[in-house]
């Protein structure tokens, strides 16, 4: 969907978590709970996508799994604790699964953002990014 922003053609894509990331010739726009991010192309360094966190997802499992057991051999009520920390934390990685990490020069955390569509969207923004700065 490419919107006029400002006499700016923005091509856009929406974010699980309400907002939107689009691009330009020359730049990347974010919208999110108000708050409206540009980042110029030749400022982005680096442009992932991650799947998932698997070292949180193995720790979650391994918690609800200690959790039964201390549940069945020891402290019913400490088991369910273990195994309820567990699932709050194996939603919480799964809600954040493919998160689309924007890496931009002289700052040290990327921007993070959940697009509906991650894998268009980074490929396509990749490829905005990438094309501009061959042209230029």
């Amino acid at each position: 969907m490419t919107q006029t922003n400002d006499a700016v053609d923005v091509t856009r894509m929406s974010l699980r978590d309400s907002g939107w990331i689009g691009y330009t010739d020359d730049a990347v726009y974010i919208e999110r709970d108000g708050e409206k991010i540009q980042i110029a192309n030749e400022h982005v360094r680096k442009v992932t996508l991650q799947s998932l966190r698997w070292d949180l997802a193995v720790m979650s499992v391994l918690l609800i799994g200690v959790g039964g057991y201390v549940a069945i051999t020891r402290n019913p009520l400490v088991g369910i604790a273990f195994a309820v920390v567990g699932v709050l934390s194996m939603y919480r990685t799964y809600g954040n699964r493919y998160a689309l990490r924007i890496q931009i020069e002289n700052e040290s955390k990327p921007v993070t953002v959940y697009p509906t569509y991650p894998v268009e969207c980074h490929e396509t923004i990749v490829d905005s990014i990438e094309g501009r700065s061959r042209d230029g």
